[in-house]
């Protein structure tokens, strides 16, 4: 214990970088951050709601769909392995959800059998799968509106309902990505001394007290070994009397090869995500739009032009979410079946769980390269825009063969991570040189078959 205590010492902490750790534990911080994010959260849902429903046509006011689409969530993409979780700290619907409790709740606690993310998994997968089609966020406002509508009034209907943030923790889907991406962020929160925490009996962390509340999602900083739910509140900051809790910096995916702690859930995401984001970029090159959009046409029972209001409004919708849940399940299903061949049968369903692991940083890569048109788009609307607010004329333009070259440098970057990450699980978890390998071989016979699936994706044409 003493060696551990003497360990965890000799890792530097960011709280005590000049006035961080003040500023961090300044009573004022949070809420201020949070009204000026829901301020902003206000305006976006009220800019979109007084839109027209498609941006194709005039009268449209992209504001909403450009904020939160191509600024927001691609810039929480491109941060998380800087910050983890830390957008979680500003979120103005987990916020809203503090602030119904602060007013009224039975605090019940959140049903034992639903404490998984299963949900988070099912809504997260529902937007991206009926985005195209259903509900057509990209370029629909008011139905970007409603859907941050949908969320804060789910993050209040729970909060009124259950204690703590129960919403955060098992609900919110992006809450959840962030979660499962921050085992590869370069910060984690952690004790400075498990002996500190051994040995004081009063938990403040847990039970809060006049200087901090208890953790919103039931972390024990002492047991904590990721970062995975760790909504970076600072609250645990606040209220150790021991000043037992630090943020260091650390090298990225190290969540990843030392906890032993995995979730099928988790694990299942991780190839959804995959999958998922290459099918959506692969929908942006005309080649492979055409195939997709034949075949669902082809199955359609009418075909004529009384009933092609029916394979617009309906007939594809349905395909669109039929397609995404196949390939979610085909692709954890490839990982399943290599690991079951692999070791033949034995113990399958928990190697698959703990290999997939090794897949975040691919996942994650890809997740990356769908969301960096986007990003470029967002940005240069923020700056044109700003550009005209003081008289001048800023045109950017995007060159999509460049793009394309990064999507792919990305898409091996994450390849070369997944397969090292993975031999390090692999090498952690077997018994023998024999298990070694039979890990190897699944996770990078699954590796390639994405490797392969991207690479001819990212170089079909685009037009």
């Amino acid at each position: 214990m003493e060696k551990e205590h003497e360990e965890n010492n000799e890792k530097s902490d960011l709280l005590d970088i000049y006035f961080f750790r003040d500023i961090v534990k300044n009573r004022f911080l949070k809420p201020v951050v949070n009204i000026i994010f829901f301020i902003i959260l206000s305006i976006i849902i009220y800019y979109g709601l007084i839109s027209t429903s498609d941006l194709r046509f005039q009268g449209g006011i992209p504001f909403a769909t450009t904020m939160i689409w191509d600024v927001w969530h691609p810039l929480l993409a491109f941060t998380i392995l800087l910050f983890g979780r830390l957008w979680c700290f500003a979120c103005p619907i987990g916020a809203v959800g503090d602030w119904t409790q602060s007013v009224f709740s039975l605090n019940k606690k959140y049903p034992e059998k639903y404490r998984n993310l299963w949900i988070a998994v099912i809504f997260f997968l529902f937007i991206f799968a009926a985005e195209r089609h259903l509900f057509m966020f990209t370029r629909n406002p008011p139905n970007t509106a409603l859907l941050l509508l949908f969320f804060t009034a789910l993050a209040v209907v729970m909060g009124a309902i259950f204690e703590k943030r129960s919403f955060c923790r098992y609900i919110c889907p992006i809450g959840l990505v962030l979660g499962v991406f921050s085992m590869l962020s370069v910060i984690e929160l952690r004790c400075k001394s498990k002996k500190i925490c051994h040995d004081h009996d009063i938990k403040e962390c847990v039970m809060g007290n006049e200087t901090g509340k208890a953790c919103p999602v039931g972390e024990f900083p002492q047991t904590m070994e990721r970062n995975n739910y760790c909504i970076m509140c600072m609250e645990c900051v606040k209220s150790c009397s021991r000043d037992n809790i630090r943020i260091s910096p650390r090298l990225p995916g190290a969540d990843i090869v030392k906890s032993r702690k995995t979730h099928l859930d988790e694990a299942y995401l991780v190839h959804g995500i995959i999958i998922i984001f290459l099918f959506v970029m692969g929908m942006e090159r005309f080649q492979f739009r055409n195939v997709i959009i034949n075949f669902v046409r082809s199955t359609a029972p009418f075909d004529t032009m009384i009933f092609r209001d029916f394979f617009v409004n309906y007939w594809r919708n349905m395909w669109a979410i039929i397609i995404f849940a196949a390939i979610t399940l085909a692709a954890a299903g490839i990982m399943y079946l290599f690991t079951r061949a692999s070791f033949s049968g034995k113990n399958t369903k928990q190697r698959f769980t703990d290999l997939s692991y090794a897949f975040i940083p691919l996942s994650l890569s890809v997740y990356l390269a769908e969301n960096t048109f986007r990003l470029l788009k967002g940005l240069f609307f923020i700056a044109e825009n700003t550009g005209k607010f003081f008289g001048k004329v800023w045109e950017f333009a995007i060159n999509f063969e460049t793009i394309n070259q990064l999507q792919i440098i990305l898409l091996a970057a994450g390849f070369l991570f997944t397969v090292w990450a993975g031999y390090l699980i692999s090498r952690r978890d077997s018994d023998s040189g024999e298990e070694l390998q039979q890990s190897m071989i699944a996770v990078g016979l699954t590796a390639v078959v994405y490797l392969v699936i991207g690479i001819k994706i990212l170089t079909l044409p685009i037009v």
